[in-house]
């Protein structure tokens, strides 16, 4: 995946709904079908994240994952999380 490209959020941590009871500022399941962009982040040397054994990439999501779905991100670009490569779908170049 490259910077620019627009994904669909497919799964979260390879599963389509939490298995337990989670808090719902990390109920992160909630985008499952939203869509993004991915991104490079100014304080990464890749596209890639470097703190994940698997791949993950900087997705900025299209709406506000704030306000409409109550969820909280910690990452220099608003509306933004780091997402398993394998729970998303390219659907535009």
């Amino acid at each position: 995946m490259i910077s620019g490209q627009e994904v669909k959020l497919v799964s979260f941590n390879g599963i389509t709904h939490p298995d337990g009871k989670i808090d719902n500022c990390e109920n992160y399941w909630e985008l499952v079908g939203e869509t993004g962009i991915v991104q490079q982040d100014p304080q990464e040397s890749s596209v890639y994240a470097s703190f994940s054994k698997e791949p993950r990439v900087l997705v900025k999501f299209d709406k506000d994952i704030a306000s409409t779905f109550g969820l909280i991100s910690h990452n220099n670009i608003k509306n933004s999380l780091w997402i398993l490569v394998s729970d998303l779908k390219i659907i535009k170049v």
